[in-house]
């Protein structure tokens, strides 16, 4: 039976992948850990403990940076890879315009130590496009986790000094990108760049969408989950 390994983002847990879980668990073994620590080793020795030949991976914003990273690092190859609302860098530099300028990333850094649960309201908030209001209350719940802001701090930092162009031929997949037009937190032109420097990708732009494509438009993302899972 094939390996489905789903890897949450910031300030989540492997809860936001209930639809997926729940559609797919009787088909193939599901993974969908809450990542304790930020770092690409922890994913490596995680997926090292599967049988890649039959391990298909989804990687959601800075857990599908985590994942690239893992990959390029161990140069292993997956059944399959999808990466939804994932960037090369998360944060703006000189040569790469797309990303979160570096000043608001550090005041949500400064902001764990006064609120917490502020920090993580507005994010969840930001997370969708104006056409998503619908889905305010379930993905507020969704960031309603009980990280320590240590571990959140850690989480942004990682955004803010990650790097992973120089990785990228190292990529031995040729992944599916999955992401919203609408994406205020990973916009569309990160997976525009990621797809023109991983050879093989297929990049599928959702309109209307934000951050959340496997909660707002689950159905659809499904759709490319089982697409992969059938080609593997």
């Amino acid at each position: 039976m094939t390996h489905l390994v789903l890897l949450h983002g910031w300030g989540a847990t492997g809860a936001v992948w209930r639809r997926q879980a729940e559609a797919l668990g009787k088909t193939c073994n599901i993974h969908s850990p809450d990542i304790p620590a930020w770092n690409a080793a922890w994913i490596q020795d995680f997926l090292g403990k599967l049988p890649l030949h039959r391990t298909v991976a989804v990687g959601w914003s800075l857990g599908g940076m985590l994942l690239l990273e893992a990959l390029a690092c161990s140069r292993q190859q997956l059944a399959g890879l999808i990466l939804t609302g994932v960037p090369a860098v998360f944060c703006r530099q000189e040569d790469h315009p797309w990303g979160q300028p570096p000043a608001a990333v550090r005041a949500m850094r400064r902001g764990l130590k006064m609120n917490v649960r502020k920090v993580l309201e507005d994010f969840a908030g930001a997370c969708l496009a104006a056409q998503e209001a619908e889905f305010k209350d379930e993905v507020k719940a969704l960031f309603a986790s009980d990280a320590a802001a240590d571990h959140l701090a850690a989480g942004l930092d990682y955004l803010l000094a990650a790097d992973l162009r120089s990785r990228l031929p190292k990529i031995a997949n040729e992944p599916v990108l999955v992401h919203g037009d609408m994406d205020a937190i990973v916009p569309a032109d990160q997976a525009v760049y990621l797809s023109k420097r991983l050879p093989g990708s297929r990049l599928i732009l959702l309109p209307g969408v934000g951050h959340l494509p496997f909660v707002t438009q689950w159905s659809r993302f499904n759709e490319i989950l089982i697409e992969t899972l059938e080609a593997e």
